[in-house]
């Protein structure tokens, strides 16, 4: 019965201990947020958030990245400057909203994919392929919220981006691997 108890006391402690660095890493890639580059000609920045959001999600791995970015959403929403144009709900439908979405779908590929043991150039795939992930809901809601035409869109949204977001993938992947050993 001891054992059951002690079992359940230590069950409880690691999730709180997981739910607690999913809150530091939701800080953290919000701050990583303020670290952002204007490009013109597109609303979006350029950011760290990629790089913060993958190196995180791989580090909690499956339900913890997700509630990171449950965490994540919530702060902004609660008035964090987390997001383009700052803090609260109008910031979060801007139109860099659908990015935000696209978190969602990167931190479940690499917290449930990245635990998979296997070679770095695997590990870069799953990285990157979850990099790619954002960009769906991100130009899809980019489309929406400026009725820009489809060639205007991947020139403001995605263009600019993918070698940067790639690089950022790869540093991901390649730091969390070093973690998991």
């Amino acid at each position: 019965m001891r054992n059951a108890i002690a079992e359940g006391r230590s069950g409880i402690s690691s999730r709180l201990v997981f739910s607690a660095a999913s809150f530091a890493c939701a800080v953290i890639v919000g701050f990583s947020a303020l670290v952002a580059v204007p490009l013109p000609g597109t609303p979006v920045p350029a950011t760290l958030q990629t790089f913060a959001l993958l190196a995180c999600a791989g580090f909690l791995g499956r339900s913890y990245a997700l509630q990171m970015v449950l965490w994540y959403v919530a702060i902004g929403l609660a008035g964090a400057p987390f997001f383009t144009g700052g803090g609260g709900a109008g910031a979060l439908f801007g139109a860099t909203g659908g990015y935000i979405a696209g978190f969602f779908a990167a931190s479940a590929i690499v917290g449930y994919l990245s635990s998979r043991r296997g070679p770095l150039v695997s590990k870069v795939a799953i990285y990157a392929a979850a990099a790619m992930a954002v960009y769906v809901p991100g130009l899809l809601w980019l489309k929406f919220s400026t009725g820009a035409e489809w060639s205007a869109v991947l020139s403001m949204g995605l263009l600019p981006f993918i070698l940067f977001d790639l690089v950022k993938a790869s540093a991901a992947a390649s730091i969390n691997r070093l973690f998991r050993r």
